[in-house]
């Protein structure tokens, strides 16, 4: 499916989908047009998160997230300050971020559906929508599995996820 930016019609490329390969949406914005939009209202991008429905966390290339929505903090049931600056196995409770080498540095992460679709979505800038993924928290040993379905976009240099659905339905693994 092409996406093009709903301001400028600017080609923003190919998300993965399976339906018709020749619809086009149009729900993006380009770097140039996000930052015309920012700047000419002085909005900041946690002001901009926030107006968002959905749960959403701005990550940088290093895999550190750098700010989380209202929505984000309560479905974590974190502050701000507990989400700024940590890894994403660290603000998602992931049960492998607290083996030694933390989070992006086990074994365990070379299969991390959520890290890789950020992490693919930064080296390619394609968007990944409703991407079946799974999250294991609690304490390594006997982590607690829970399905999520995650969308990424990347805008400049940070990727944003968006938490679609999160519930132990299987279908999303």
């Amino acid at each position: 499916m092409k996406k093009v930016c709903s301001w400028c019609n600017k080609n923003l490329g190919m998300v993965n989908s399976d339906m018709d390969t020749e619809m086009i949406i149009t729900h993006g914005l380009c770097v140039e047009c996000a930052n015309k939009i920012f700047n000419a209202l002085k909005i900041k991008l946690p002001v901009f998160l926030n107006t968002l429905a959905a749960p959403v966390v701005a990550i940088s290339q290093t895999g550190n997230v750098l700010t989380a929505n209202r929505q984000a903090q309560s479905l974590l049931q974190k502050e701000l300050s507990d989400i700024a600056g940590y890894t994403g196995g660290e603000v998602f409770d992931c049960a492998y971020s607290r083996l030694p080498g933390g989070c992006g540095n086990t074994i365990h992460c070379s299969g991390c559906t959520i890290r890789n679709t950020v992490m693919d979505t930064f080296q390619d800038g394609q968007s990944r929508m409703k991407s079946p993924a799974y999250l294991n928290r609690g304490a390594p040993g006997d982590p607690q599995k829970i399905a999520l379905l995650i969308s990424t976009e990347k805008v400049g240099d940070v990727v944003l996820l968006r938490i679609d659905k999160v519930g132990d339905d299987e279908t999303a693994q």
